[in-house]
């Protein structure tokens, strides 16, 4: 098993989930350009992955007006046109520094967060396939979603979320006819930063998963990379719920 692509872009790599993607994907040969908004964030998890195949660029996701602007900066960057795109940059409570949903949240801070979770994801989606077909690429798009979205109260951050589930099936659907494969990932609670609030060390116990622990980023890495492999074409416009069994989830 391969990655179909090997020139990837992911955006949100500079932490969490989309660093851990970033290198399993060197790990397997690929050039990664891993995009966050802090250039002092990316430098640091280019020296924690230390790979030759990694390259970071700034960029705001929430700048919808110039995605196709970065994408030749991205392309020109790995030498090579894009074959992968991981679209993994959200803001979540940490954000805030206390929970936000659904009644605590002010409209400025909703704003705020559907303006990268809801607004530049869809259009981050849209302008990525437009590549693909204009370039003729058979690519892949792998979104991350949230098992929030699968939970009875979802706010503006699940809600976001949601919206990115029905996006990946009605696109994948769409384009996979075109040899462009739209996955996606909605996980559960991961050991990530963005859940620093209540999650201390990896090995705390978590009741609410039924496996009792929380999700390593490298397992979600390693359900990325078959998602975006050659075998993993034959999942297209699904969204993989990998919740460890979340009780609050309801689908």
């Amino acid at each position: 098993m391969k990655l179909r692509n090997d020139h990837i872009v992911i955006f949100g790599g500079g932490s969490g989930i989309g660093l851990a993607i970033a290198k399993r994907f060197c790990e397997a040969g690929a050039e990664v350009l891993i995009v966050g908004r802090s250039q002092e964030k990316l430098e640091k998890a280019a020296e924690e992955i230390s790979s030759a195949s990694l390259h970071v660029a700034a960029f705001d996701v929430a700048d919808c007006d110039h995605h196709r602007d970065f994408f030749e900066k991205a392309e020109a960057e790995l030498g090579a046109k894009i074959g992968g795109f991981v679209n993994a940059a959200a803001l979540g409570s940490s954000v805030l520094g206390r929970g936000y949903e659904p009644w605590d949240i002010t409209p400025d801070e909703w704003t705020m967060l559907t303006d990268v979770n809801f607004k530049a994801a869809f259009f981050l989606m849209r302008n990525e396939i437009n590549y693909f077909l204009e370039k003729e690429i058979r690519g892949n798009i792998l979104n991350f979603a949230s098992n929030a979205a699968c939970m009875d109260i979802r706010g503006s951050y699940g809600a976001s979320k949601e919206a990115i589930i029905k996006w990946t099936r009605a696109l994948g659907k769409k384009y996979g006819h075109n040899g462009i494969i739209l996955n996606g990932i909605a996980p559960g609670a991961t050991f990530t930063p963005m859940i620093a609030s209540y999650a201390h060390s990896i090995d705390q116990p978590y009741e609410r998963h039924a496996i009792e622990r929380f999700i390593r980023p490298d397992e979600i890495a390693e359900l990325a990379f078959y998602l975006m492999s050659d075998y993993g074409e034959i999942i297209c416009g699904h969204t993989v719920v990998a919740d460890g069994g979340d009780n609050k989830a309801t689908l």
